[in-house]
């Protein structure tokens, strides 16, 4: 097992491994250390032939509620194998070789160690797991936004239709230089999601939306004050929706949050991508929008033998439980999605 405490002391084929992770980039975890200063360490498990089977990042961190999906609080100090906030892709790569030796070292670890969004196939011994909040996940099927639209069932394109209706005085653009035209004002819009939000992950520092990489789309009125703005990276054939901010007096009256929704469908639509990840909160918006769960697990354990024996007990109990996807009938019976 080798330990890192830096990204910028990562190995040459740390990168080698990841796929199509860009949160597992070293330049990304090395911008994540400057904007967060929460603790960090990696970690790297190679099979006999030398070649990375199992890598990942532990991030420490403090007042994390792990009854979170519940009316219960159970707050507590964490060895994360994520990120320091909110992010739809898992934290490492699981290998099936070195399983063994990864399930030893974190078993051992002291405290509560938790491993977040991994899919079906992760399975950790000594590991408690549960769902936790699904990707909402799109594919595009469509050449048009108009496509898209003519392709919903009548109550779906009604409500979308009074959606756009309602914005339709609003100005729509997209920032040509996050790192000047991100301001305060827009980061606070963030910022009062952030606190609304059910289940809270991290927050993310004002720099986060200043990356180049980043395209922000926004909704701005007639006084050219923001009404709303969306965050979506960029990956290959795929969008990340990342994080939204929304002026939470005038949600309602211009359907700010919907009219986001359906601008993202069209970016995607327009520049040619094939798959939109929407993320993980207000799944019944982005079901109804027309996307599938893709189910992801939280695997959690105790060094402690009482406390993960309980664990393993309640986790059935505290796990996230998602909405029956199949009664939203979101497309006519000529157009499928994933």
């Amino acid at each position: 097992m080798e330990k890192y405490l830096s990204a910028k002391s990562l190995p040459k084929d740390w990168e080698d491994n990841i796929g199509n992770n860009p949160y597992l980039k070293k330049d990304f975890l090395e911008f994540i250390e400057k904007i967060d200063n929460s603790e960090k360490s990696y970690y790297v498990f190679r099979n006999p032939q030398g070649k990375i089977d199992t890598q990942f990042l532990i991030s420490k961190t403090a007042d994390n509620d792990i009854a979170m999906f519940t009316p219960f609080k159970i707050p507590v100090v964490l060895n994360s194998v994520y990120y320091p906030f909110t992010l739809s892709k898992p934290g490492g790569i699981f290998g099936n070789i070195t399983k063994k030796e990864v399930s030893d070292y974190l078993s051992n670890l002291k405290g509560f160690k938790l491993i977040i969004n991994v899919d079906e196939s992760c399975i950790i011994n000594n590991f408690a797991r549960g769902k936790i909040l699904p990707k909402c996940m799109m594919k595009i099927n469509w050449n048009s936004f108009d496509e898209y639209m003519k392709s919903l069932r009548a109550g779906y394109r009604r409500r979308y239709n009074i959606a756009l209706e309602k914005s339709k005085n609003l100005n729509f653009y997209i920032l040509k230089n996050n790192k000047t035209e991100f301001n305060e004002k827009m980061y606070n819009l963030y910022i009062d999601v952030y606190n609304k939000a059910d289940y809270k992950l991290g927050k993310v520092a004002i720099d986060f939306f200043r990356q180049e990489d980043l395209v922000i789309l926004v909704l701005e009125d007639n006084e050219k004050e923001i009404q709303g703005f969306a965050a979506i990276h960029k990956n290959n054939d795929e969008l990340l929706f990342e994080f939204v901010g929304l002026n939470k007096k005038n949600i309602s009256k211009y359907d700010i949050y919907i009219r986001l929704l359906l601008e993202i469908v069209r970016y995607g639509t327009e520049n040619g991508y094939k798959i939109i990840d929407f993320g993980q909160t207000t799944d019944e918006a982005k079901l109804k929008l027309g996307c599938k769960y893709e189910n992801l697990y939280a695997l959690i354990n105790h060094s402690n033998g009482i406390i993960n024996f309980l664990l393993k007990k309640l986790t059935p109990f505290i796990q996230y439980k998602p909405l029956d996807e199949n009664k939203f009938h979101v497309f006519k019976s000529t157009y499928f999605n994933i």
